[in-house]
């Protein structure tokens, strides 16, 4: 299992590496354990080279509703990649409140948007986001998978 994990941290890793040089790379799909996460944006700030998103939703998995802040700093020429800080919390219906800092890589294709996040969470959890804004729906799709 130990073995699987690193196995699986390390594809992640390469594929964020590679996404940072390469827009072919966004079509990688990592496989394993995974959860849907689905938000509706709430805001959308734009800044010289960067924009931030803010968006919400009630996700399973015990995480309750979520709350998510997304700052896309744009760092290629085009406008189209860069790389993405972020910060989320949650609360669920017991009350138990967490929060996580998210960090990652994302590429635009017309009105979409698509994000390769790694998430720590406060209790020691790591999972790896892939998702997809919908710029014109105001919408966040993730496919979310558990590092350990």
């Amino acid at each position: 299992m130990i073995k699987q994990i690193h196995k699986r941290i390390l594809l992640v890793i390469l594929a964020a590496l590679f996404s940072l040089t390469s827009q072919s790379v966004i079509a990688y799909e990592v496989s394993g354990e995974s959860f849907p996460a689905n938000f509706k944006i709430t805001s959308w700030t734009a800044e010289d080279g960067k924009s931030t998103i803010t968006s919400e939703g009630v996700v399973g998995e015990g995480y309750g509703k979520v709350y998510l802040t997304h700052t896309f700093n744009v760092n290629s020429d085009d406008g189209m990649s860069g790389d993405m800080v972020g910060q989320a919390r949650t609360v669920n219906q017991d009350g138990e409140l967490q929060f996580a800092s998210l960090q990652g890589v994302w590429s635009r294709d017309g009105k979409i948007v698509s994000i390769h996040s790694f998430d720590s969470l406060n209790n020691g959890v790591l999972n790896l986001a892939q998702g997809r804004v919908d710029l014109f729906e105001g919408t966040l799709s993730f496919k979310v998978f558990p590092v350990n």
